[in-house]
């Protein structure tokens, strides 16, 4: 008989964690998992691990590797913590989103091991994309109001997602930069190593006005670091060749001249923004490139910021509380935040993480449409290639013992 391991969508649960608990406590409606214990294995999980152990200096996912949690990759980290999980003997595991944030090797990995690992515990999947599903679920769990209604066999399931179009066209701009060169970016001959391990080796790599970039390479590879040099405070970058717009880093304009300059988006953004705060708020503070929106915008400010909810289809959301929409929404309005000022350089990191199918496609057809319709060099970073994405350039970095080396794809 066929074993029985079922999946629900992320984007079908309001707040993730009333189900999962009510699943772990055996407060749902899934007679086979009664009086059975579970686990959860998740990203929120792991991380509670890293800072137990830094907390208190102790090995609990390592106690056989003798070396901390922190200096393992994103892959080997999981591969950690699953082990650790299975040694619980559950009966079954919640896998959270298992493959977000992993390149494509690790992917591989964690896969085999969770399609071996099916034939002992039973495997609940929250999932983003239909393309992530593990092969041996036979089941989709329906979930309304954050509680399982009913079940249908994955063969008879409709993954079906509707067409995307934007109507109208990005709004034009009302802030205007002066002296901004050709040559945005410029990185010669960086090399960066921390502690003696070596991270980057012999980057070069210009960036251009219009220009279409994507930033791509396995975890653990240097992306970030990359993006701490030109968008952060990363020190390292002020004893390398490091030009932005035209200056050396550290030479002339201060970290917050430069930022001025660059729009950013990271998923990470979201965990800065502590107060309540309203859709056309979000989209507004991207003028004062403010965690919050703390001072009053101009008429024309608003004016434009109403534009935009209007291009996103979201006039009916614009005083809603930003916390209570989609993830996919919530991408669309910070990428829009990012855009508002139409800067030289505007900086994508991971938007599409957690994101199901047709969440993906709307975020990337947004991106398209801003790189057409606008005078702003992208550039989107990821560690694997994305479907439906157009970028001109590629810039892949390529791991060794002596730091990542890069190349331009054309």
């Amino acid at each position: 008989m066929k074993k029985i391991h079922y999946a629900i969508k992320n984007e079908s649960l309001s707040t993730k964690n009333t189900l999962v608990e009510s699943i772990l406590k055996g407060n749902h409606s899934l007679s086979i998992l009664k009086n059975k214990n579970g686990l959860l294995f998740s990203n929120t999980v792991l991380q509670k691990f890293i800072e137990k152990e830094a907390k208190y200096d102790t090995q609990i996912l390592t106690l056989k590797e003798n070396r901390s949690i922190r200096t393992f990759s994103s892959g080997e980290q999981k591969k950690a913590l699953l082990n650790y999980l299975i040694e619980q003997k559950p009966a079954f595991l919640i896998l959270d989103s298992p493959f977000e944030s992993l390149d494509i090797k690790a992917v591989s990995k964690l896969e085999q091991t969770l399609i071996n690992l099916s034939s002992e515990i039973l495997l609940i999947q929250i999932y983003n994309r239909k393309d992530e599903l593990l092969p041996i679920i036979t089941t989709i769990l329906n979930i309304e109001n954050d509680a399982i209604v009913s079940s249908i066999a994955i063969e008879k399931y409709n993954f079906k997602e509707a067409e995307i179009a934007f109507k109208g066209d990005v709004p034009k701009p009302i802030t205007f930069y002066k002296n901004i060169p050709e040559q945005l970016v410029l990185l010669q001959n960086v090399n960066v190593d921390y502690n003696g391990d070596s991270v980057l080796n012999a980057i070069n790599w210009q960036i251009n006005k219009n220009e279409f970039w994507q930033l791509i390479g396995p975890n653990g590879s240097g992306k970030t670091t990359i993006l701490s040099m030109i968008y952060g405070n990363n020190v390292k970058a002020f004893r390398q060749e490091v030009y932005l717009f035209g200056k050396k880093k550290g030479t002339g304009e201060s970290v917050w001249e430069i930022k001025e300059k660059i729009g950013f988006f990271s998923p990470a953004i979201l965990e800065l923004f502590t107060r309540k705060i309203t859709v056309i708020q979000m989209i507004l503070s991207g003028f004062f490139d403010s965690i919050g929106l703390y001072e009053t915008p101009t008429y024309l400010q608003i004016s434009l910021a109403e534009k935009w909810i209007k291009l996103l289809d979201l006039e009916s959301k614009k005083n809603t509380s930003f916390e209570n929409i989609s993830t996919t929404t919530q991408r669309l309005i910070l990428i829009a935040r990012a855009m508002i000022k139409h800067p030289p350089l505007l900086i994508l990191d991971e938007p599409l993480v957690h994101l199901d199918n047709q969440g993906t496609a709307i975020v990337i057809a947004l991106i398209n449409k801003i790189v057409s319709e606008s005078e702003t060099t992208v550039l989107f970073v990821s560690h694997r290639n994305v479907a439906g994405l157009a970028p001109n350039l590629i810039y892949e970095l390529t791991p060794s013992k002596n730091g990542s080396s890069g190349n331009v794809k054309i």
